[in-house]
């Protein structure tokens, strides 16, 4: 990787792990561990969207929660701008909180039910000093109408608003740390479809408008799709697929994504769809599988897999940890 591709990443993620321990006995000691993120490596350039998909479980929220320094990682880096997170002293740490931020799944649960629109937005930027309390006013009118929002209604409490406005509220509160990083964790899975679409239309908007850079998490790829520049498939806490989304989606190379793919529905009742049906359950992440973590599902699985563990190799700007590519 030269220095010049190096400046164009704004977050590098390598060989990130995150373990929790199974603990037992009067003791409390471990006897286990639950591999949520298991040495994953990948990056994210500077004004792009990378979409990260995967099964409910599969440690999507883990990675995102990780890299902003709400866990703290068992092993590996994370850095921001071609700094190590870990490194930061105090101050250097709050000015970094400042430029990584993160949309929640649930718009009514992440809201402060206590505090009107006004002081839920405002809080934060007033601590970091990105506005004076007599500017402080306006400074919120101003963020709320970016996102939608009527100024006459930042009086109101999180329950007199709908899910969409309350995740525009959510989508302000980001917007006002003047943000360079946002982590969206599924922002629209809980929102009707009619309101997703706007909502992921807002989040472009945005992006272009303040040069922001995304990583969407997400189980609904055909909202990865709309949004995403690149896309990421994640399975029992293993990077298998990264690729261009218009590469992913004409050509996946992991069978994992192909049978994502092939679930995808399709507005036409008449439609064939040649679905994969995966068998058996997800295994447990207490003890993944030897080899291949998806040989135990995988339709095209071969004895090498079930041996040896194939690594994430970049075939051309399509990296897949498959040996059915080689």
């Amino acid at each position: 990787m030269t220095e010049e591709t190096r400046e164009r990443h704004l977050v590098d993620v390598l060989h990130l792990k995150k373990y929790y321990p199974i603990k037992r006995g009067v003791l409390r000691r471990a006897v286990g561990y639950v591999k949520a993120v298991n040495d994953v490596t990948f990056h994210i350039e500077r004004g792009e969207t990378l979409g990260l998909v995967g099964e409910s479980g599969c440690g999507k929220t883990t990675i995102g929660r990780t890299i902003l320094r709400l866990l703290t990682p068992s092993a590996g880096t994370v850095k921001f701008d071609g700094t190590d997170v870990e490194t930061l002293q105090k101050n250097d740490n709050a000015a970094l909180r400042r430029k990584m931020q993160i949309i929640f799944q649930d718009p009514y649960g992440s809201l402060n039910p206590r505090m009107n629109v006004s002081d839920i937005i405002g809080e934060a930027p007033l601590y970091h000093k990105l506005a004076h309390r007599a500017e402080l006013d306006d400074y919120v009118i101003s963020v709320m109408e970016k996102v939608g929002l009527r100024p006459e209604s930042r009086a109101k409490y999180p329950h007199e608003f709908s899910g969409g406005q309350r995740q525009r509220i959510g989508i302000a509160r980001v917007l006002a740390m003047k943000p360079e990083f946002v982590v969206c964790d599924e922002p629209v899975s809980a929102l009707d479809v009619s309101i997703q679409s706007q909502v992921l239309n807002l989040l472009a908007d945005l992006r272009s408008e303040f040069s922001l850079t995304y990583l969407f998490i997400s189980h609904d790829l055909s909202v990865v799709k709309h949004i995403s520049d690149r896309v990421a498939v994640l399975y029992l806490g293993k990077m298998v697929e990264i690729a261009p989304k218009a590469d992913f989606f004409a050509k996946p190379m992991h069978p994992y994504s192909q049978a994502l793919i092939s679930a995808i529905p399709v507005p036409m009742p008449d439609a064939k769809q040649n679905r994969i049906i995966l068998e058996g359950d997800v295994p447990s992440p207490v003890n993944p599988p030897n080899g291949c973590i998806f040989s135990t599902r995988c339709p095209k699985v071969m004895d090498r897999c079930r041996a040896e563990e194939p690594h994430l190799t970049d075939r051309g700007g399509h990296q897949t940890a498959c040996f059915l590519c080689e």
